[in-house]
Protein backbone atom coordinates (compact mmCIF):
# COMPACT_ATOMS: atom_id res chain seq x y z
CA UNK A 1 0.00 0.00 0.00
CA UNK A 2 0.92 3.90 -0.84
CA UNK A 3 -1.00 6.33 1.22
CA UNK A 4 -3.13 8.57 -1.38
CA UNK A 5 -1.55 12.72 -1.10
CA UNK A 6 -3.53 15.47 -1.83
CA UNK A 7 -3.12 16.80 -5.51
CA UNK A 8 -3.45 20.37 -7.30
CA UNK A 9 -5.04 18.97 -10.60
CA UNK A 10 -8.65 18.69 -8.50
CA UNK A 11 -10.10 16.84 -5.87
CA UNK A 12 -12.08 14.01 -8.42
CA UNK A 13 -8.62 12.00 -8.04
CA UNK A 14 -6.58 9.91 -5.77
CA UNK A 15 -2.94 11.29 -5.46
CA UNK A 16 -0.20 9.02 -5.18
CA UNK A 17 4.12 9.50 -4.58
CA UNK A 18 5.89 8.25 -6.98
CA UNK A 19 9.43 8.20 -5.44
CA UNK A 20 11.21 6.37 -8.29
CA UNK A 21 11.05 4.06 -12.03
CA UNK A 22 13.76 1.15 -12.57
CA UNK A 23 14.11 -0.03 -15.52
CA UNK A 24 16.01 -4.09 -16.16
CA UNK A 25 16.46 -3.58 -12.13
CA UNK A 26 18.50 -0.84 -12.07
CA UNK A 27 16.76 2.55 -10.33
CA UNK A 28 16.92 5.39 -12.61
CA UNK A 29 18.60 8.73 -11.31
CA UNK A 30 15.70 10.70 -11.58
CA UNK A 31 15.38 13.32 -8.69
CA UNK A 32 12.37 12.70 -6.51
CA UNK A 33 11.48 16.23 -6.97
CA UNK A 34 10.40 15.95 -10.64
CA UNK A 35 7.54 13.93 -9.10
CA UNK A 36 6.95 15.46 -6.05
CA UNK A 37 6.59 19.15 -7.30
CA UNK A 38 3.94 18.40 -10.26
CA UNK A 39 2.67 15.38 -8.05
CA UNK A 40 1.00 11.89 -9.72
CA UNK A 41 -2.11 10.92 -9.83
CA UNK A 42 -3.93 7.22 -10.58
CA UNK A 43 -6.58 7.62 -12.90
CA UNK A 44 -8.07 4.40 -14.71
CA UNK A 45 -9.77 6.59 -17.63
CA UNK A 46 -6.61 7.75 -19.02
CA UNK A 47 -4.92 5.05 -21.19
CA UNK A 48 -1.54 5.74 -21.42
CA UNK A 49 0.92 6.71 -18.78
CA UNK A 50 2.14 10.04 -18.56
CA UNK A 51 5.55 11.12 -17.02
CA UNK A 52 7.27 14.67 -16.40
CA UNK A 53 9.48 15.15 -19.50
CA UNK A 54 12.65 14.44 -17.37
CA UNK A 55 11.37 10.85 -16.05
CA UNK A 56 10.21 9.95 -19.39
CA UNK A 57 13.75 10.63 -21.16
CA UNK A 58 15.39 8.81 -18.37
CA UNK A 59 12.72 5.91 -18.79
CA UNK A 60 12.58 5.76 -22.72
CA UNK A 61 16.22 6.44 -22.42
CA UNK A 62 17.46 3.01 -20.25
CA UNK A 63 14.32 1.16 -21.75
CA UNK A 64 15.66 2.13 -25.45
CA UNK A 65 19.31 0.61 -24.39
CA UNK A 66 17.97 -2.41 -23.01
CA UNK A 67 15.71 -3.41 -25.87
CA UNK A 68 18.66 -2.70 -28.65
CA UNK A 69 18.88 -5.87 -30.28
CA UNK A 70 15.23 -5.06 -31.92
CA UNK A 71 14.74 -2.42 -34.79
CA UNK A 72 13.57 0.97 -33.81
CA UNK A 73 10.34 1.85 -35.90
CA UNK A 74 8.35 4.99 -36.36
CA UNK A 75 6.05 6.48 -33.68
CA UNK A 76 2.50 6.09 -33.21
CA UNK A 77 0.46 9.56 -31.58
CA UNK A 78 1.98 10.14 -28.59
CA UNK A 79 3.84 6.74 -28.11
CA UNK A 80 7.24 7.88 -29.18
CA UNK A 81 9.27 4.28 -28.84
CA UNK A 82 8.49 1.44 -30.79
CA UNK A 83 10.08 -1.32 -32.30
CA UNK A 84 9.64 -3.86 -34.67
CA UNK A 85 9.56 -7.19 -33.39
CA UNK A 86 8.07 -8.76 -36.60
CA UNK A 87 10.14 -12.05 -37.00
CA UNK A 88 10.99 -13.14 -33.19
CA UNK A 89 9.37 -16.01 -31.89
CA UNK A 90 10.57 -14.71 -28.34
CA UNK A 91 11.26 -11.22 -26.99
CA UNK A 92 12.97 -9.91 -24.03
CA UNK A 93 11.13 -7.38 -21.95
CA UNK A 94 13.20 -5.51 -20.16
CA UNK A 95 10.65 -5.05 -16.05
CA UNK A 96 9.29 -1.74 -15.72
CA UNK A 97 9.03 -0.84 -11.30
CA UNK A 98 7.34 1.91 -9.67
CA UNK A 99 8.52 3.02 -6.31
CA UNK A 100 6.13 4.81 -3.97
CA UNK A 101 5.67 6.91 -0.60
CA UNK A 102 5.50 4.31 1.77
CA UNK A 103 7.44 1.28 0.55
CA UNK A 104 5.02 0.02 -2.24
CA UNK A 105 7.05 -1.09 -4.96
CA UNK A 106 4.63 -2.26 -8.39
CA UNK A 107 6.28 -4.29 -10.73
CA UNK A 108 4.76 -4.37 -14.08
CA UNK A 109 4.11 -7.13 -16.80
CA UNK A 110 4.90 -7.03 -20.15
CA UNK A 111 1.10 -5.77 -20.77
CA UNK A 112 1.82 -2.46 -18.51
CA UNK A 113 4.96 -1.91 -20.75
CA UNK A 114 4.55 -2.48 -24.09
CA UNK A 115 1.29 -1.55 -26.22
CA UNK A 116 1.30 -3.53 -29.35
CA UNK A 117 -0.41 -2.30 -32.37
CA UNK A 118 1.03 -4.70 -34.71
CA UNK A 119 4.08 -6.99 -34.59
CA UNK A 120 6.00 -4.15 -36.53
CA UNK A 121 4.53 -1.48 -34.42
CA UNK A 122 5.03 -2.59 -30.49
CA UNK A 123 5.38 0.52 -28.81
CA UNK A 124 6.94 1.78 -25.13
CA UNK A 125 3.09 2.21 -23.25
CA UNK A 126 4.22 5.88 -21.66
CA UNK A 127 4.41 9.04 -23.07
CA UNK A 128 5.65 12.09 -21.79
CA UNK A 129 4.21 15.95 -20.49
CA UNK A 130 4.68 18.36 -22.56
CA UNK A 131 5.72 20.52 -19.10
CA UNK A 132 7.48 19.22 -15.87
CA UNK A 133 4.36 21.26 -13.97
CA UNK A 134 1.67 18.51 -15.25
CA UNK A 135 0.67 15.67 -12.79
CA UNK A 136 2.10 12.16 -13.67
CA UNK A 137 -0.64 10.30 -14.63
CA UNK A 138 -0.81 6.37 -13.42
CA UNK A 139 -2.71 4.82 -16.33
CA UNK A 140 -5.24 2.24 -17.32
CA UNK A 141 -2.33 0.25 -19.34
CA UNK A 142 -0.53 -0.12 -16.89
CA UNK A 143 -2.91 -0.83 -14.10
CA UNK A 144 -4.48 -3.65 -16.15
CA UNK A 145 -2.40 -6.65 -15.31
CA UNK A 146 -2.77 -5.14 -11.42
CA UNK A 147 -5.45 -5.21 -8.39
CA UNK A 148 -5.82 -1.90 -7.34
CA UNK A 149 -7.44 -1.46 -4.26
CA UNK A 150 -8.86 1.72 -2.62
CA UNK A 151 -8.70 1.92 0.37
CA UNK A 152 -10.54 5.62 1.35
CA UNK A 153 -10.82 5.13 5.03
CA UNK A 154 -7.25 4.50 5.69
CA UNK A 155 -6.17 6.65 3.18
CA UNK A 156 -4.18 3.98 0.70
CA UNK A 157 -4.07 2.75 -2.42
CA UNK A 158 -2.87 -0.97 -2.74
CA UNK A 159 -1.49 -2.65 -5.63
CA UNK A 160 -1.41 -7.02 -5.68
CA UNK A 161 -0.42 -8.66 -9.13
CA UNK A 162 -2.64 -10.75 -11.36
CA UNK A 163 -5.56 -8.10 -11.76
CA UNK A 164 -7.39 -8.00 -15.28
CA UNK A 165 -5.27 -9.31 -17.95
Amino acid sequence: FTPISTITDGTSFYGLDIVGISVGGQKLAIPQTVFSTPGALIDSGTVISRLPPKAYAALRGAFKAKMSQYKNTSAVSILDTCFDLTGFKTVTIPTVSFYFNGGAVVELGSKGVLYAFKMSQVCLAFAGNSDDNNAAIFGNVQQQTLEVVYDGAAGRVGFAPNGCS
